[in-house]
């Protein structure tokens, strides 16, 4: 593709806009409800079949176990649909499965599902180009199934999903999502980013739940974020913010980070939205 005097940034825009619809022009008229899939993984080593290929391989070994070795351990994605004229999107669905009741191949199945029910969805991730997807491929041919549109396209740029890691990166350092989020004052993982695979092999799959459902809450902030300053979605973000925290609370009422972190944290959005004028603060 031939691209005249337009940035890599804007080339990107444009193809988001033109994916979910927007029309020519002001970009608010004539438009279809648009979907977006906000998702997240976890993940334990197949330490066994690494350890084998390790002997087979011998010197010439990577010495890291690295995705292919990655088995799904916990899976999370937020549904949200976009109506034209209206300012809260509709959250069609929060859904929060761990290995404690769910196989790998069950839980990538449901996902998959999810994705093959709403072609049209943007699929949104944060650093999945570099992991997730490659994962979620290769499970897809372990397992007999059938790709979702959203994961057919090979390239890192295709327009059926966004990573938000590149997107917001352009051609600066990568950050990690808790990085990120404290720059922009948005709560994220309840446990150190280190520490995810030591809860997987002990089995605390609640901290495992709260792990990655709080990454696809952080991650669904900064998309909502970057559309609509993109001018992708049109919404109100603080009332946005508060119908996801009400939907999280209602499907997933053991979540810890949803109700100690995350919906107080919208509220507190929402109300400085009310706010007029200057915002005087006592000292602490």
């Amino acid at each position: 593709m031939h691209i005249d005097n337009i940035s890599f940034e804007q080339a990107l825009e444009r193809d988001a806009r033109r994916f979910l619809g927007l029309d020519a022009g002001d970009g608010r008229a004539g438009r279809s409800p648009q979907r977006i899939i906000v998702a997240d993984f976890e993940y334990r080593w197949d330490r066994s079949r690494y350890d084998g290929y390790r002997v087979s391989e011998g010197e010439s070994a990577e010495p890291t176990i690295r995705w292919p070795f990655h088995r799904m351990a916990a899976a999370s994605w937020l549904q949200l649909r976009f109506d034209p004229g209206e300012e809260v999107p509709a959250v069609e669905s929060v859904v929060v499965l761990a290995e404690d009741e769910a196989s790998e191949q069950e839980m990538i199945a449901r996902f998959f599902e999810a994705l093959h029910q709403v072609p049209t969805a943007q699929l949104i991730t944060w650093g999945g180009e570099v992991k997730d997807l490659a994962v979620l491929r290769r499970s897809a041919g372990e397992f007999a199934l059938v790709l979702p549109r959203q994961l057919t396209d090979g390239s890192p740029h295709a327009r059926e999903r966004i990573d938000l890691c590149r997107a917001v990166t352009v051609q600066a350092r990568s950050p990690h999502l808790p990085e990120y989020a404290a720059a922009t004052a948005i709560p994220a993982k309840p446990s150190p980013s280190r520490t995810i695979g030591e809860l997987v092999e002990k089995g605390d799959w609640r901290k495992v739940r709260d792990q990655v459902l709080a990454d696809v809450l952080t991650t669904a902030v900064v998309a909502l974020r970057h559309l609509a300053a993109h001018r992708v979605v049109e919404c109100d973000q603080p009332k946005t913010l508060m119908a996801v925290a009400d939907a999280v609370a209602a499907a997933i009422p053991g979540s810890e980070f949803a109700r100690r972190s995350f919906a107080p944290w919208a509220r507190g959005q929402k109300a400085a939205s009310g706010l007029r004028g200057t915002v005087y603060r006592a000292d602490p």
